[in-house]
């Protein structure tokens, strides 16, 4: 349990340090970029890949930094995005949250070399099964439809299945064209930074 916390903390230390400032600050940029070029679906429904930068953050700084680059970059995105469809929803800002949590725990001190795609891929699965397709999934019927969920009658379980059906199949579909990213993506930016830091501590 110790470890658990210890990397909030140390990922907390990170935010001393200058660098970790103007990095993080460049790939939540990033992040906000990729974010208005979404392509929409539905009101409901996007398709996006402004999760790769803020995974990048959580695999180098740690899920404190991750969360606070996840929470700027939600705000900022979405003022820029000029998104007037529907109000700022905090409880969709609550789940993103934990998404950038589940991508800290998993990355920060854990994926080096080769694992980095692993662990990515793992962290990844579990942010679409739980953030995406359950938690992001109840709160938006819950705020935007059906307020009695989860305590619906069959007619209405019918009624989510049939609004879920599309969230499902985008998101499963999209899956293993997110985790060839990542395979990329990580791996890419992680050793792009190593070789400007490690170098500048060697100087």
């Amino acid at each position: 349990m110790k470890s658990f916390f210890s990397l909030f903390s140390d990922s907390s230390k990170e935010l001393k340090k200058v660098s970790t400032i103007t990095v993080a600050g460049m790939l939540m940029a990033l992040s906000i970029v990729l974010r208005s070029l979404a392509i929409n679906i539905t009101v409901d429904l996007r398709i996006t890949f402004s999760f790769l930068p803020l995974m990048a953050i959580a695999l180098i700084y740690g899920p404190s930094v991750c969360i606070l680059a996840t929470v700027g970059s939600d705000v900022i995105g979405y003022f820029l995005d000029g998104y007037k469809a529907r109000d700022y929803n905090f409880g969709l800002l609550a789940v993103k949250i934990i998404i950038a949590i589940i991508y800290g725990i998993i990355l920060y001190k854990k994926a080096t070399g080769k694992q980095i795609i692993i662990f990515g891929a793992i962290a990844r699965i579990i942010a679409v099964i739980i953030g995406n397709l359950i938690l992001n999934s109840a709160v938006m019927y819950f705020c935007y439809y059906n307020p009695n969920f989860p305590f619906m009658s069959s007619s209405e379980w019918q009624a989510f299945w049939i609004w879920f059906s599309p969230r499902l199949i985008k998101n499963l579909g999209l899956l293993p064209i997110e985790i060839v990213l990542i395979s990329v993506a990580l791996p890419a930016i992680n050793q792009a930074y190593h070789l400007v830091f490690d170098k500048r501590k060697t100087a």
